[in-house]
């Protein structure tokens, strides 16, 4: 090849760069990796065993040759430096500055009058080489002399252009095995590891509360069939989950007893009921019984836009596990919102609007741009879409949570109620399936005011078992993710916690089971023997990008919560807002500060009717503080403080109500 490349030159100049056109992109990435090979005279770079010794020698070599440079050069040991007073080194320098066609370097040079290597010297000239064929295929006037130093050049360095010619091929094969046998052409892994140190304290925070060290992995599998499609497959451990977040001490409250008619206080037993306020981003992960960072797949989704007519595109989604809102639903809460994950808010509430919390599981949903909407409002989407929570269960009734803790499978009966040991819970535990079990059906109208402003409005629809949090994106029992436990309003949550306390007066024990009223045929105090909850919430979203280094974002929501079988209702009610403040001292650094109040029932003393329970009317205010650092590309830390008043919406006779939560968390992505 380097003899017919010499002997075209000898031709015709203007044949310099036709012959190198092919191999012009690896060589010229081969000249910079090259630049670094030598630094190191211990360091070399593996071949295939097919290369000749010629090309071996002349990788492992750094040291200065011993032979003459008029004198014939009989090995690769005989090879020496090329010395700036050489004149090779002189005339290749030239052709630099003229050319500009070495970018190895930032100065364009070969950093001073150092020594330079045959090897490098020999990809500086191929990189010359290629630019210089460029200009002629540009029509740009190349100077006759410079074509000469190119002829004497290769015709001296004609060995190590040939070992060069050779590295790429070698290259070239092995980029094209690594395409032939990877995983697949169409799939991405995408990571990110969050390891977050948190603690909580106040007077709220349960003593067996006690700092820890957490983690959570989500390793995402993104797989594209058109290049326009995405599915997604997620594997998610944890150690944070379930029930290893923070719990509160004795909360009290004043229930109504069914024998008398009049209030009475409980007070639930400590470390029982674990506090959803207080729930943080790296807490949403796998929670269905699995132990500590037990490897499971988490979420499972596919994308796929679809054009029944021209101009008219509907980019649909389909979930068989794990769907949430978020996934294909604009949140309007840009900065803080980060899919639960460890770029955005510390705390869940601060994420998105606890709306979006309502519901979750496997479905569909579509989204599309409404174009008569755009000349009067600016760009505006709809969303639809309907997520089941336990759309794999095939079970009529059933499911759920055992007092114990274990799941209970297909039955026909109802749990037993911790608080009347012996009887089930007067009413069922709920369905499963598609449409029978747990479910939510949202709507939402989207759109962009000035290209600064974002408005939306949405409505969810749903229904939750009784064991089922309202804020728990569709999961079967367990605690919510954001709100009060009265809010959320989860029957094995509240009632265990409840079976376990005391009632009576303050310092007065009264067991909740009352085997003299159940007797005389009246009902034991039982508060919590609450049904399905049928809830329609309504609520708005608004982000304001007020300067490229601000912007500010709120969110309001109200739900109107009905107990089946029992003919009550009541209210929720959630808001907050927050300034975010981007690239702060270095780019990629975010600062948020966000306020308002988490989900809470919002009926002052609702329900009344005998049997159930009243509730004090104090708001759960909620504050944070972070920011998040930059560290690399792939790293960030952010610490943050939480604060919130009345966690749990509960009367404490013990002093203040509030509790603070400090985290330092780490994020690394990839």
């Amino acid at each position: 090849m380097l003899k017919l490349l010499w002997k075209t030159l000898l031709v015709s100049p203007a044949f310099v760069g036709v012959v190198l056109a092919s191999s012009h992109a690896a060589a010229e990435s081969t000249a910079q990796s090259e630049f670094e090979f030598n630094q190191s005279a211990t360091q070399g770079v593996e071949l295939a065993q097919a290369q000749d010794e010629l090309l071996e020698k002349l990788e492992n070599y750094s040291q200065e040759g011993n032979s003459n440079s008029n004198d014939q050069v009989t090995s690769v040991s005989e090879l020496r430096d090329v010395s700036p007073t050489d004149w090779a080194y002189e005339a290749l320098r030239s052709l630099v500055e003229r050319y500009g066609c070495i970018v190895g370097y930032p100065d364009r040079t070969f950093r001073g009058n150092r020594a330079t290597s045959r090897w490098e010297f020999a990809a500086g000239l191929n990189a010359c080489l290629n630019t210089m064929e460029r200009l002629i295929q540009e029509n740009v006037a190349v100077l006759r002399e410079d074509i000469e130093k190119l002829k004497r050049l290769m015709q001296e360095f004609e060995a190590e252009l040939a070992a060069l010619g050779a590295r790429v091929d070698n290259l070239e094969g092995r980029v094209a095995f690594l395409e032939d046998h990877q995983f697949s052409t169409t799939t991405k892994l995408v990571g990110e590891v969050i390891m977050a140190a948190t603690a909580a304290g106040g007077s709220r925070s349960s003593e067996d509360n006690q700092a820890v060290l957490q983690d959570r992995v989500r390793l995402s599998f993104n797989t594209s069939f058109s290049g326009e499609d995405l599915l997604v497959t997620r594997l998610s451990a944890s150690t944070g989950t379930g029930t290893d977040r923070f719990t509160l001490n004795e909360p009290n409250l004043r229930v109504i007893n069914p024998a008398t008619g009049q209030p009475i206080g409980i007070a639930f037993e400590e470390n029982t009921l674990i506090n959803p306020t207080a729930t943080q981003t790296f807490n949403i992960g796998p929670r269905r019984n699995e132990q500590d960072n037990d490897v499971t797949i988490d979420w499972v989704g596919y994308y796929a836009p679809i054009e029944p007519l021209n101009n008219f595109k509907i980019d649909t989604y389909i979930t068989a596990w794990g769907g949430r809102w978020h996934h294909f639903v604009p949140t309007l809460n840009p900065f803080f919102e980060d899919f639960d994950g460890g770029k955005g808010s510390l705390s869940t509430f601060a994420q998105r609007n606890p709306i979006y919390r309502i519901g979750g599981g496997a479905g569909a949903g579509m989204s599309f741009q409404v174009g008569f909407l755009e000349s009067l409002l600016g760009p505006t989407s709809v969303s639809f879409g309907y997520l089941a929570g336990t759309a794999n269960d095939p079970c009529l009734n059933g499911g759920g949570q055992n007092p114990d803790g274990s799941i209970r499978g297909c039955q026909n009966s109802n749990a037993d109620n911790p608080a009347t040991p012996g009887f089930e819970y007067a009413e069922s535990d709920g369905g499963n399936g598609l449409f029978n079990g747990n479910y939510g059906a949202l709507a939402q109208v989207n759109t962009n005011l000035f290209d600064v402003v974002n408005i939306a409005f949405t409505y969810v629809h749903a229904y939750h078992k009784p064991d089922a949090p309202i804020f728990g994106s569709g999961i079967p029992f367990g605690p919510g993710e954001v709100g009060t436990s009265f809010a959320n309003f989860s029957r094995s949550e509240l009632n265990n916690a409840f079976a376990a306390g005391s009632i009576g007066a303050p310092g007065t024990s009264t067991p909740a089971y009352n085997s003299e009223a159940n007797d005389q045929g009246l009902l034991p105090v039982n508060p919590f023997d609450i049904g399905g909850k049928v809830t329609n919430s309504y609520g708005g979203e608004f982000t304001w990008r007020v300067a490229e280094w601000m912007n500010f974002s709120a969110f309001g929501s109200f739900t109107n919560v009905r107990f089946i079988g029992r003919g009550l209702s009541a209210e929720v009610w959630t808001g907050g807002g927050g300034f975010a403040f981007p690239d702060l001292f270095k780019e990629g650094n975010l600062l948020g500060i966000f306020a308002g109040v988490q989900p809470y029932h919002g009926g002052r003393n609702r329900p009344t009717t005998a049997d159930f329970f009243e509730l004090p009317s104090r708001n759960p205010v909620t504050a944070e503080v972070f920011y998040r650092y930059q560290v690399t590309d792939n790293i960030s830390i952010t610490p943050g403080v939480i604060w919130i008043a009345n966690p749990d919406q509960f009367v404490n006779i013990q002093g203040a109500d509030d509790e603070v939560i400090g985290t330092v968390r780490g994020t690394f992505s990839f």
